[in-house]
């Protein structure tokens, strides 16, 4: 018996898998980014989000974000079930006991058996084993499958992390743009109020027409209006980041001005086959290619025989006080084959999807690489292009700056018509705002390539430093 035992447990450790072999597949990466001068080993993605982002007041809201984010938790909770999830596929590997207690007592239904006959008692107590020798890697493949997916879910959380210390910065130069809009409303509108003011004073001495004062007061209504509409998309804003910081809506601290805050100089990408090993969503889609592999080395092994041994041993009387005997010891120990034979070609029609489901994961990966790399070329272009518009921009507003300035002298001297006025300021308004996004626009790449080359999850591995003493917290 222990040799047949023993046997059956060097013939379940020598099992083979039906798995096919793991190869990482194929992507054609190439070897530089589109839009970046040179390849390099170092990229920005290597550098923790608290050294990309040095706004003190920034910073403290992503921490808030990272403690109190519902997505973030969720993301948590889902690797705690994978992580559960493996323990329950590893727990095949090894015997299965169970311990029975039983108790029965009966009577005949019959008056005509002998009386002493007529009760009747039977007790036991055993413990039961059963154990599946894993002949061709079902067990070890479904564990592995369930161990991918605990590696792609927390690759999972991951892109969460990522996302969310992104999108945190995104939305807060959306909202300092937004606060350098409603300083230009109200500064274009004080503007076109002394404008209006003037032209009504020329109309009073009988200099101006009611048309120049009207005009100026349609002028005077566009800036005013941009007020509350720019002060209600600074609430909407605020209220986007609240629900990322996890609490009900409210105000949110400002730190440095849109101006205040510089484009690094240089924004090393790194080569591209980084990605790889950086981005969490193209990791999580690599693992969802192994634990596919993995299942279809279980949906083969379910199509043979399956080897399992079974035994108890336990003790077994007619009355209670009899379990002590030694006459009561009781057990067993055996084996069995089972081979499914025909099952109307469930198993093989079982294969075939996992197969296909096998190239659903390549070709998942295959598009998460190709849609990384088009992410990475996206904000490289961006940092490019945007770059020299901001300059465009920048030189617009000072010249319009100049030439409404010199309208408006043109017009108290009696040179120029007050259209040229309106349409300098209006220029003027128009420009300010370009600007405006314009330095939003470009900033913002920087963060979008942040966060395309994979960077911004680092948390658990270095410590951030504590919040900084005169930094605002939400």
């Amino acid at each position: 018996m222990n040799r047949f035992v023993a046997a059956c447990v060097a013939l379940g450790m020598a099992a083979c898998s039906f798995a096919p072999e793991y190869k990482r597949p194929e992507t054609g990466v190439p070897a530089q980014y589109r839009f970046v001068n040179q390849s390099e080993a170092a990229s920005i993605a290597d550098m923790p989000w608290w050294h990309v982002f040095k706004d003190p007041v920034l910073q403290d809201l992503i921490r808030v974000a990272i403690a109190n984010n519902q997505d973030l938790a969720l993301a948590a909770a889902r690797v705690d079930e994978a992580r559960a999830n493996v323990g329950i596929a590893r727990a095949d590997l090894y015997p299965q006991l169970a311990a029975q207690v039983g108790g029965a007592y009966g009577r005949p239904v019959s008056k005509k058996i002998d009386p002493a006959a007529i009760t009747s008692g039977r007790y036991s107590a055993q413990l039961d084993l059963s154990w599946e020798i894993d002949l061709w890697g079902r067990v070890r493949n479904s564990r592995d499958a369930a161990m991918a997916d605990l590696l792609a879910t927390e690759d999972g959380r991951r892109a969460v992390l990522l996302s969310l210390v992104s999108s945190m910065a995104q939305s807060y130069l959306d909202l300092r743009e937004l606060d350098l809009e409603l300083e230009i409303a109200k500064s274009n509108t004080a503007a076109r109020k002394v404008t209006l003011d003037l032209f009504e004073a020329r109309a009073r001495r009988g200099v101006a027409s009611d048309l120049e004062v009207n005009q100026a007061r349609s002028d005077l209504a566009v800036t005013t209006a941009a007020i509350p509409e720019t002060e209600l998309q600074i609430a909407l804003r605020e209220h986007q980041l609240c629900v990322l910081l996890g609490r009900p809506p409210g105000p949110i601290p400002r730190g440095a001005a849109l101006v205040e805050t510089q484009v690094p100089p240089e924004v090393p990408a790194g080569v591209p086959a980084q990605l790889l090993e950086r981005r969490p969503d193209v990791l999580a889609a690599e693992q969802n290619v192994i634990g596919a592999g993995k299942r279809v080395g279980v949906a083969v092994a379910d199509r043979l025989p399956a080897l399992s041994l079974s035994g108890f041993i336990g003790l077994m009387a007619t009355t209670i006080p009899d379990l002590g005997s030694a006459d009561a010891v009781a057990g067993s120990a055996g084996g069995s084959l089972l081979a499914p034979i025909f099952q109307g070609g469930r198993l093989s029609s079982a294969e075939e999807a996992s197969r296909a489901r096998l190239e659903q994961a390549v070709a998942s990966y295959k598009k998460a690489v190709q849609q990384a790399l088009q992410e990475v070329a996206d904000a490289a272009a961006g940092i490019r292009k945007l770059h020299d518009a901001r300059l465009a921009h920048d030189d617009q507003v000072k010249a319009i700056t100049v030439a409404a300035r010199l309208a408006l002298k043109r017009y108290e001297g009696g040179v120029s018509s007050y259209f040229e006025v309106l349409d300098a300021q209006r220029q003027q308004f128009d420009a300010e705002l370009g600007l405006a996004r314009s330095q939003r626009d470009e900033l913002t790449s920087v963060v979008l390539l942040y966060r395309a080359l994979g960077g911004g999850w680092q948390t658990e591995e270095t410590p951030p430093p504590p919040p900084a003493a005169n930094g605002g917290h939400p």
